[in-house]
């Protein structure tokens, strides 16, 4: 049997592996990128105009992502999860980008692997991405259109990157009891709150998905 801590581990050990993915690329080909997005001061790190809705809460006080990265993690998250789960974090009840940062503090050595990278998806314009405006300013379908060529793409460092975003985004949704909404799991069974018999619903139960509705997700991601 396995405790709380176990679970956590497994969970920590699943976000490390796309981030580690993206940290071991061509380096230098990624840090130039970021290095030239920076330079030209597209970097900046308050919250300028970001849009209230993916701007950090008041008061909250990021630990490894800044109020620009936060919300760019944030767009990328309601994109990739799809209609249910955004209303999900547009309501509040889940905070994708506030659980990245709060987990990005246990791995601070990959931290600032997924900050450069968020920076590069706001920022990079055409030919780099498909967009002429930072990533946070684009409607929803043309996020998709960025997102969509980020996991098609022929290079290593752009799959790479969509899968760190899209891992992250889907692990600290689904690891959150809101998200139980969506995928009608009882939660861990066993205890006063979750009984033996609700566990034994969700299995066999007529209709009753095993996971995220993927119909609810954009196609392809």
């Amino acid at each position: 049997m396995t405790g709380p801590g176990d679970g956590r581990a497994e969970l920590e050990a699943r976000l490390r592996e796309p981030l580690e993915a993206l940290a071991g690329l061509d380096r230098r080909t990624f840090l130039r990128l970021a290095a030239a997005v920076a330079a030209v001061g597209l970097a900046p790190t308050g919250c300028g105009d970001l849009s209230r809705p993916l701007a950090p809460p008041p008061g909250v006080a990021l630990a490894s992502l800044t109020p620009r990265s936060y919300a760019v993690f944030q767009a990328a998250a309601l994109r990739l999860l799809g209609p249910k789960p955004a209303a999900i974090v547009a309501s509040g009840a889940v905070d994708p980008a506030g659980l990245a940062d709060a987990w990005l503090a246990r791995l601070p050595e990959l931290a600032a692997t997924l900050h450069r990278g968020l920076l590069v998806l706001e920022l990079a314009p055409w030919p780099v991405l498909p967009k002429l405006r930072p990533f946070t300013r684009l409607d929803g379908r043309s996020q998709d259109w960025v997102l969509r060529d980020l996991m098609l793409s022929a290079s290593d460092w752009k799959r790479a990157l969509f899968k760190g975003v899209k891992s992250f985004a889907c692990l600290t949704f689904y690891a959150s009891p809101p998200s139980r909404a969506v995928t009608r799991y009882p939660g861990p069974f066993g205890s006063a709150e979750v009984t033996i018999a609700d566990a034994m619903r969700y299995d066999d139960g007529p209709g009753v998905p095993r996971g995220p509705d993927a119909a609810d997700a954009p196609d392809g991601h």
